[in-house]
């Protein structure tokens, strides 16, 4: 049985290969040994010595062989040891003829004995030591006590350790020396087991760490996990809020065209239908003063639901996003005096003045219909909230890049909380002017919005009673094609 259940067959044919190496020099030695065994004369033993030696080497090349064809067998040690021992007791015996009988006893070939109990340990078998030691103390003894006979007496009495006592203690030695071989693997065994341990201690905190390692990337995966979904849960609630706050648009939207549609717009249709019936049914009694009174009326009121329906369907567009501004480059002098111009009989029925002054020639960038209708709401919005006999400014100047119009009206002003809704579409109050005038709210919306399409600005500042002054900012250069 081997010593070390750790160690395979690899580790024991190892200790084998090193033994054929240790052969080859004791084969080297033996060889010197043989020649000068000839060289003395002594062909007869040189010969035996010879024959020895090639069956040694031919016994080394055929273990060479049977470790490279088979996986290391376990008799292959038993009988590679038992080789050893009987040829070095058999050129121990030859020896003892080239010399005298006592070198059974006294050559220092006997020392190799020790050697091949040394060599046995490297096989790593525990068993292969104890058989050894045991042949090598029956070899040792059987050629000393065939040779004994031929021993003189008298030089067994006088060299130490010649005689059979001499044979017991180089027995026991043997012995000795097999148990200490004996207990060497053992302690190569401990050492072998507590560097395992060690090893064992050392891959199970290599381990721990990995693990560890693993733990803390996998909780940093998670976090960054959890913190991308997090991130996606954020994103997705934010595009709903702002879904639902474009839906709350529409809706608003909705809500305030059908308003419109049913109720503003439907009011001059029916003003018109009333006194065109009216018309229809007293032609013929009515005086041309009461019928040019009627054709004012209808005329008035089809001007005002032609505006309505403008800015309706202005608004609409700007809802679709299908508002595409086409900047032009606009004189404010022709641009304001047409826009003046247009509302002249609403300004004059309340008997109104309105000014212009511009600081020279000035000019602006913006969509030419886009601009008009700005300037046509604010203007009817300032008619429509100034009591008769009031007065609209328009003031124009050049300030570094920037075109800037103010419409300053005397009329009645905003308060705070009017001022805050003016632009909001769900808080949009329609007041009625002066004169009782109708509208939707919804002009001064849309004149933001395209303001806003045109690179320009809209600003309001009011107080009641002290009028309102809206202020429009527009580039005085091409900023966009």
């Amino acid at each position: 049985m081997r010593y070390h259940s750790f160690l395979s067959n690899d580790d024991a044919a190892w200790g084998e290969r090193q033994v054929i190496r240790f052969r080859w020099i004791l084969i080297a030695a033996i060889i010197v040994l043989i020649a000068y065994i000839f060289l003395s004369g002594e062909i007869e033993r040189g010969t035996v010595s010879l024959i020895l030696a090639v069956v040694y080497i031919i016994y080394n090349f055929g273990i060479n062989v049977l470790l490279k064809k088979y996986d290391y067998p376990e008799w292959i040690p038993y009988v590679s040891s038992t080789i050893d021992v009987i040829v070095l007791s058999a050129h121990i015996f030859n020896y003892s003829y080239f010399f005298t009988p006592i070198a059974v006893a006294t050559a220092p070939s006997l020392f190799l004995y020790a050697v091949l109990i040394m060599l046995s340990v490297l096989r790593y078998n525990g068993k292969l030591v104890v058989y050894t030691t045991g042949l090598i103390v029956v070899c040792s003894n059987l050629i000393y006590f065939i040779r004994y006979p031929q021993i003189d007496t008298e030089l067994i009495s006088k060299v130490a350790s010649a005689g059979p006592e001499g044979a017991f203690y180089r027995s026991v030695y043997f012995i000795l020396m097999g148990y200490f071989m004996f207990s060497i693997p053992k302690m190569i065994n401990r050492l072998v087991e507590k560097q395992n341990a060690v090893n064992n201690e050392r891959r199970e905190i290599e381990i721990k760490l990995a693990l560890e390692t693993q733990r803390k990337e996998l909780a940093i995966q998670n976090w960054k996990l959890q913190e991308q979904l997090t991130k996606e849960l954020n994103r997705q609630k934010d595009v709903i809020e702002q879904q639902n706050k474009e839906l709350e648009e529409l809706v608003a939207t909705k809500d305030k065209l059908f308003s419109i549609i049913g109720h503003d717009l439907r009011s001059p249709l029916c003003v018109q239908s009333s006194l065109s019936e009216l018309l229809l049914h007293d032609f013929h009694h009515i005086d041309k003063e009461g019928m040019l009174e009627s054709l004012y009326a209808i005329h008035k009121t089809a001007n005002n639901g032609l505006e309505m329906l403008s800015n309706l369907m202005d608004w609409s567009k700007s809802q679709s996003k299908s508002l595409d501004p086409r900047p032009v480059k606009l004189p404010m002098e022709k641009v304001i005096c047409r826009v003046i111009d247009q509302q002249s009989e609403a300004w004059a029925a309340k008997k109104l003045k309105v000014n212009y002054n511009i600081d020279g020639e000035v000019y602006a960038y913006a969509d030419e219909h886009m601009f008009e209708t700005v300037l046509r709401n604010l203007l009817s919005n300032a008619i429509k909230f100034t009591p008769d006999n009031g007065v609209v400014n328009f003031n124009v100047r050049l300030k570094e890049n920037t075109c800037i119009v103010e419409i300053v009206d005397s009329g009645i002003g905003m308060n705070e909380n009017q001022l805050d809704n003016l632009f909001c579409l769900n808080n949009t109050i329609s007041s009625l002017g002066t004169n009782n005038e109708k509208g939707t709210g919804l002009g001064l919306i849309l004149s933001k919005e395209m303001m806003d399409i045109n690179k320009g600005k809209l600003k309001v500042e009011s107080n009641p009673g002290k009028g309102t002054k809206f202020t429009v900012s527009l580039p005085a250069e091409l900023v966009y094609n």
